[in-house]
């Protein structure tokens, strides 16, 4: 099964922790906006951005 990860542009507030611990480059931040984005690269199910989002902006949801 194949993954990828789901932001909320409502909730993101741009730290960027999510995709410095994202160990497949599935998360991104955009350089104008300042809120994460999801890449072409499929999660790996690390679940680390999960538990390092101090806002609860991602979801991990398969991909289809």
């Amino acid at each position: 099964m194949a993954y990828t990860v789901n932001v909320s542009e409502d909730r993101c507030v741009g730290c960027s922790l999510c995709a410095r611990i994202c160990p497949t480059g599935t998360l991104k931040i955009d350089k104008q906006t300042k809120k994460a984005y999801t890449t072409d690269i499929m999660c790996d199910n690390a679940w680390g951005c999960i538990h390092a989002c101090p806002t609860n902006a991602l979801k991990i949801v398969e991909a289809k």
